[in-house]
């Protein structure tokens, strides 16, 4: 997920980082085995877009590049290869290393960067705390209606103190972490604007700490944002609007992509019904974590002319088909299998998933980032 929407119950690894200097020339000098030929990239990435830095070629079996360039502050960067994997970065001036595998970025050795080894403990942890939720959630799923409530719903409040302990994490290395793109990072991986909001003070100490960054201050002016909506009563449909570039009263862009058997299906071919267009992949530990409520909302709401559109940012085949096939997700799914650089993506301004986009029988986006009751509820308000 391009933003790891994960929740953590964040570790040892908070403590002791150095901060670095932030402002001035920076050398990334990458050797990594496996890499294939063509272009390196290195993007800047910001809460609504990203920009290309600087960007290279790999010409040899080698695997080495290097990238360069100037920093005016600490920020979020990716390197990205050509196969579609990235490298998330907390970059600051100075001299960096990254020596592994491709095919390993998770286990890669990053010298000369603390900020950006803080983030990458950071994403591996909470990668396996994502993936033992996730199985968690499955088996308790498993065992609805074939145990007692009395036994169920315990079971049912213990799950869901974990999520929110996990969640908390986020906001534990927000505010114990001395680098501003961490502590942006972390807080931009919470999904619930009313939790972000709940936790003002981890946002105002951000503030009096990074006072200077500018992701740190586009982060608190949209919380601000996001809060006064709130106030005035905005979002009142249920269901907070992700960051994307279609909004609620537009008609959703068309496009056509390939179902797992190579048909090709459009958008526009499920006018006439109420579609839930759900962007997810078999990799997104909170999408993965999502499905059995939106199962559950389809075969509520599957005869009362609802379908739902799966659209997978997956890069391979197999694992999205099995994903498919292990979550019950019974619809109609389709993927072009390219990761980020998807035709969906930009056409969408998708930055996170799971993301979502309630349509009209016209077309119409009446709701966006329908979650767990908030999607039934609405579906029930507009299927009468």
């Amino acid at each position: 997920m391009k933003k790891y929407l994960l929740w953590i119950s964040a570790g040892v690894f908070l403590a002791g980082c150095a901060q670095q200097t932030e402002k001035g020339e920076f050398k990334i000098d990458g050797h990594l085995n496996n890499l294939s030929l063509g272009p390196v990239v290195l993007e800047e990435l910001t809460l609504d877009n990203m920009k290309v830095v600087d960007s290279t070629s790999v010409k040899d079996a080698s695997g080495k590049f290097t990238l360069k360039g100037m920093v005016a502050e600490q920020g979020l960067y990716r390197i990205r290869f050509d196969n579609g994997k990235f490298l998330l970065l907390a970059l600051d001036a100075g001299d960096m290393k990254i020596d592994g595998d491709v095919d390993k970025l998770d286990d890669v050795k990053i010298s000369g960067s603390e900020a950006t080894s803080e983030l990458q403990s950071f994403m591996t942890t909470i990668s396996k705390e994502s993936i033992g939720l996730t199985e968690e959630m499955r088996k308790l799923d498993s065992l609805h209606g074939s145990v007692p409530d009395s036994v169920f719903q315990p079971q049912v409040a213990a799950m869901q103190k974990k999520q929110k302990d996990f969640e908390e994490g986020f906001f534990l290395m927000a505010d114990k972490t001395k680098n501003p793109a961490n502590a942006v990072f972390a807080i931009s991986q919470v999904r619930s604007g009313e939790e972000i909001i709940a936790h003002k003070q981890v946002l105002a100490n951000l503030t009096k700490r990074f006072p200077k960054n500018t992701l740190v201050k586009s982060m608190t002016d949209k919380i601000a944002e996001l809060e006064k909506s709130q106030g005035s009563g905005g979002d009142a449909a249920g269901g907070e609007e992700p960051s994307s570039a279609v909004k609620v009263g537009q008609v959703a862009p068309d496009f056509s992509l390939p179902d797992p058997s190579g048909k090709m299906i459009s958008l526009s071919s499920f006018r006439g019904k109420y579609v839930l267009v759900d962007f997810w992949a078999s990799w997104c530990g909170p999408c993965r974590q999502e499905n059995p409520n939106v199962v559950k909302a389809y075969q509520q709401f599957k005869g009362k002319n609802f379908t739902i559109l799966g659209v997978s940012l997956d890069k391979t085949k197999d694992k999205w088909q099995q994903a498919i096939k292990d979550d019950g997700l019974a619809w109609n799914h389709v993927s072009d299998l390219k990761f980020w650089d998807s035709a969906v993506v930009p056409l969408y301004g998708i930055n996170a998933i799971p993301t979502n986009f309630l349509l009209d029988p016209q077309g119409k986006v009446i709701a966006a980032n329908l979650r767990g009751p908030a999607l039934e509820a609405k579906l029930r308000e507009v299927l009468k």
